[in-house]
């Protein structure tokens, strides 16, 4: 019982260990809405090596003995031991059935799909959105990547990360459902703006994941298309990358730069156009060195100069 109280107080030591066998005969089952043709279990995935348990909003503040302590991380324990997940059709749906979720990474599966995966939920606010893509410099991951990488994502969930292609294909086309996009900026001054788009899917891969994006609301302006011109309007265009060049280069000229595709000149997978004003999957730059390069964490309706993000986020949510 001690080391069990021990791990319920510093969860996040890895080095505190639960003897072998003490939780074998514990087994924990949630009952989900009514709704659902099978008893769920809890919409959490916990996971002591990726440091989650936080997200669960599990805490041993609601508990009065040491008894209700016990059976809290024993549920936790048995939770991350079976990799018991709840599965929703999207982070939408796991917020209509748990009002109560907390933010934190969760495992998917869309309509007419039969894998699953994990996806980081973002349920603050209105709540609900399926994060596809988070940019913060914070663990240094590399966005130089070829179109199987870009297909198939990279990174984790939790962290910085690209959810990949398929994944936001099959969330984006799921029956009888429409999604909208938003874009969350902040740059090294403390500022943030967003932009929010009405409509947002992707084609399949014979269509080479091409965009299509409703009306634009918010403050950071409307990057994607940009100045209303059809060489900087990315709306409808293919995804691009090093490997897979399907953008209108053919070759672009900007003064004396000649540019023959935009993926190799960012360093990244995007929706290119020519090469357009909205690109966030360049190289992250830190503080005081983030302004003046070709490829960066770029949304140029709201930094007009070649200034690079601190942090960006893609997100969906079903409306």
């Amino acid at each position: 019982v001690r080391q069990v109280l021990k791990l319920l107080e510093n969860p996040y030591n890895e080095e505190v260990r639960v003897e072998e066998g003490l939780l074998q005969d514990a087994t924990v089952e949630v009952a989900a809405s009514s709704d659902t043709e099978n008893s769920r279990r809890m919409p959490y995935h916990i996971s002591f090596t990726d440091k989650l348990l936080g997200d669960a909003n599990l805490s041993p503040k609601t508990c009065d003995s040491d008894e209700c302590k016990v059976k809290d991380l024993i549920m936790v324990v048995e939770l991350s031991k079976s990799q018991s997940y709840f599965e929703g059709n999207d982070c939408t749906h796991i917020k209509k059935l748990f009002t109560n979720a907390s933010s934190g990474v969760y495992v998917v599966q869309p309509i007419g799909k039969s894998k699953s995966f994990k996806v980081f939920c973002d349920m603050e606010d209105d709540g609900g959105w399926t994060v596809f893509q988070i940019r913060n410099g914070l663990d240094s991951l590399n966005f130089h990547k070829g179109w199987a990488e870009y297909k198939e994502g990279f990174g984790h969930a939790s962290r910085e990360h690209w959810l990949g292609l398929e994944k936001i294909h099959s969330l984006t086309n799921q029956a009888n459902k429409r999604f909208k996009l938003r874009v969350d900026l902040k740059d090294f001054e403390d500022g943030s703006a967003h932009a929010e788009y009405s409509e947002f899917w992707i084609d399949s891969e014979t269509e080479f994941y091409r965009l299509h994006l409703g009306n634009y609301s918010g403050n950071a302006g409307d990057a994607f298309r940009g100045p209303g011109t059809p060489e900087e309007d990315q709306n409808g265009h293919m995804f691009s990358t090093y490997d897979r060049d399907n953008d209108d280069c053919k070759p672009c000229i900007f003064g004396d730069i000649v540019i023959e595709s935009c993926s190799i000149m960012h360093g990244s997978g995007w929706w290119f156009s020519q090469c357009g004003m909205a690109h966030l999957n360049g190289d992250w730059h830190p503080k005081n060195n983030n302004i003046g390069w070709m490829s960066g964490v770029h949304w140029k309706t709201w930094k007009e100069v070649p200034y690079s993000m601190r942090v960006s986020q893609l997100k969906v949510v079903s409306v």
